[in-house]
């Protein structure tokens, strides 16, 4: 039986039994490890609504300690806040993002007094947490919404370009490109979400007007560095888009995805002619995906994991390119979460040093400082395969 939570918890991983919450609760173990972390060892827990998976999970993690709290987020705002009321830091990874609108769980932390952060990729849901800003601050809140790789690290890294060109204003275009090979690693919720965001147009910026651009075209070839090379990207939806084009003042901002084998780019082409309201059907995307696993795990065994991310920044003084490249995407978006969550407990959690540099209130990526922004990158470059910032 999953140990009960007799002591204190610093982090609370909201679907720590999947695969993203699953890796950046093993990232969160590692890095809070280690001499320079700045932190006593961590004490963990998996948030979810299973016993079972709870512990399949816990067996795969290899993590003993690792406690458990039955959490359902279909269940009350009042209910949620006494579920993680103790916590230092919660993190949100339970997806796919789809489809909610209303951000509950940051609600409860907000409540509760106890700091959070989200892989959300999905535009209208953070814009509705964004809205929470004023309420967060008020409580001493501090909150991080679209973290993870992407959105969230390519977001920094688009920061980091956007600085060295001159600061907000001094960029006219940022283009951000994105490959898997297959799926990277990623559970059937990965995929699932992958679908859902076929049925989303694809929000875009030309001239300082946001649009809706059809998903899976606007076709660019992107060369993504030695190991990767050049590949075939199309508009999919992200919140990094207006999110940082708001933040760094930017007029001109798109984002593309694509994936390999060629035959996924296919697929995901016939799947966007589909009917919206399949499309949207969470239910029948998962099954779908859950029946497309066998296949997909196959291919991926072939194919491998590799995750890429390309940053292009063009303006009055000039272009540049940045470049990040990691060998799955189950790893590095665990890796990245975790990045966030740690400069999240600066100054918070039992046995931290140093001051936060994360204050109250609700913050996009892109809005964080230079210092908490440079140390978030610092951890994410680790076991990177192309680190060309």
């Amino acid at each position: 039986m999953p140990k009960p939570c007799f002591f204190a918890i610093d982090v609370l991983v909201v679907g720590g039994s999947g695969r993203v919450g699953g890796s950046t609760l093993r990232w969160l173990h590692r890095l809070s490890r280690r001499a320079d972390a700045g932190l006593a060892p961590l004490k963990l827990a998996s948030g979810g609504r299973s016993v079972s998976r709870f512990q399949a999970s816990q067996r795969r993690l290899k993590q003993p300690d690792l406690a458990f709290v039955e959490i359902d987020l279909g269940r009350s705002v009042e209910q949620l806040t006494a579920a993680v009321r103790g916590v230092q830091l919660v993190v949100h990874t339970a997806g796919p993002f789809q489809g909610r609108n209303q951000p509950k769980l940051l609600q409860a932390c907000i409540a509760a007094g106890v700091a959070y952060c989200d892989v959300c990729d999905e535009w209208p849901l953070s814009q509705q947490a964004k809205l929470l800003s004023v309420d967060a601050a008020v409580a001493g809140i501090p909150a991080v919404v679209s973290c993870g790789i992407w959105p969230g690290a390519s977001a920094l890294m688009a920061a980091e370009a956007v600085d060295r060109l001159g600061g907000p204003g001094a960029c006219d275009e940022l283009e951000l490109s994105f490959f898997t090979a297959g799926t990277g690693g990623a559970g059937p919720t990965i995929v699932s979400a992958t679908f859902l965001l076929l049925a989303s147009d694809a929000l875009t910026l030309s001239a300082g007007q946001l649009s809706g651009q059809p998903a899976w075209s606007g076709r660019r070839i992107v060369d993504f560095g030695h190991g990767v090379g050049r590949r075939a990207c199309f508009l999919l939806d992200n919140p990094d888009v207006p999110s940082t084009a708001g933040a760094l003042q930017i007029a001109n901002c798109a984002s593309r995805f694509g994936t390999a084998p060629a035959l996924w780019n296919r697929l995901f082409a016939a799947m966007q002619k589909l009917p919206r309201p399949l499309l949207l059907n969470r239910q029948a995307m998962h099954a779908f995906s859950l029946v497309s696993m066998p296949v997909i795990r196959a291919v991926d065994a072939v194919i491998g994991s590799t995750n890429a991310m390309r940053i292009d920044a063009h303006g009055a003084a000039g272009s540049l390119s940045l470049r990040c490249v990691h060998h799955s995407l189950e790893d590095c978006v665990g890796q990245a979460t975790a990045a966030f969550a740690l400069e999240m407990l600066r100054g918070r959690s039992s046995g931290s040093i140093g001051a936060s540099s994360i204050p109250a209130g609700v913050w996009f990526p892109a809005e964080l400082n230079p210092v908490a922004r440079r140390n978030i990158l610092e951890v994410v470059r680790q076991k990177a395969l192309i680190w060309e910032l």
